[in-house]
């Protein structure tokens, strides 16, 4: 991504590393962003073919936007949870979308690589930005977010899912929506 300095790339890699400390520990958006009542997840960003897509493309009942990154190793570890979340769900109206920070060629050799069958976009500068605002302060991914179709965060969760804590947040997403 072009403009990226090295300073911003090595603060997500160390964020990234610190987030095997902070598993789960997720406090919601910034305070100073928004009012907790107020905070909506609204977001354009473009698709790895560069068309510009929100929330609203995709209609579902529930979202997991899920911050992530080909690098990063407790991300890699879990797409196959998402993956797998994405296709057994999405009939109960789960849909997965990640966000991915990091240049578009590397995203999308990593999609087709391991056959990822949820929309992947691309975050860039906004995503890093995003963290922040939607309460994941240290930076550090993976990072995700259950939304209602309205925008309104359910819950999140910072470091990679297991198959149970995934579970375990798939039914407690429906059941608060």
């Amino acid at each position: 991504m072009k403009g990226y300095s090295h300073a911003v790339w090595a603060a997500a890699v160390i964020g990234a590393q610190a987030a095997g400390f902070a598993i789960g520990r997720y406090t919601g958006p910034h305070p100073r962003a928004h009012t907790r009542h107020s905070m909506r997840v609204h977001f354009t960003l473009p698709d790895l073919a560069g068309k510009p897509r929100s929330l609203d493309h995709w209609p579902a009942k529930v979202y997991l936007i899920n911050f992530w990154a080909p690098w990063c190793p407790p991300c890699r570890a879990e797409i196959p949870l998402l993956v797998q979340s994405a296709r057994a769900d999405k009939a109960r109206g789960l849909e997965v979308i990640g966000i991915a920070l990091d240049r578009k060629t590397k995203v999308a050799r990593f999609v087709r690589a391991h056959h990822i069958p949820y929309p992947v976009l691309l975050g860039g500068e906004r995503g890093l930005e995003m963290l922040a605002q939607f309460g994941d302060m240290q930076g550090a991914i993976p990072f995700s977010l259950f939304v209602t179709p309205h925008g309104r965060i359910l819950t999140g969760q910072l470091g990679a899912f297991t198959r149970g804590t995934l579970k375990a947040a798939i039914a407690s997403a429906f059941k608060r929506r």
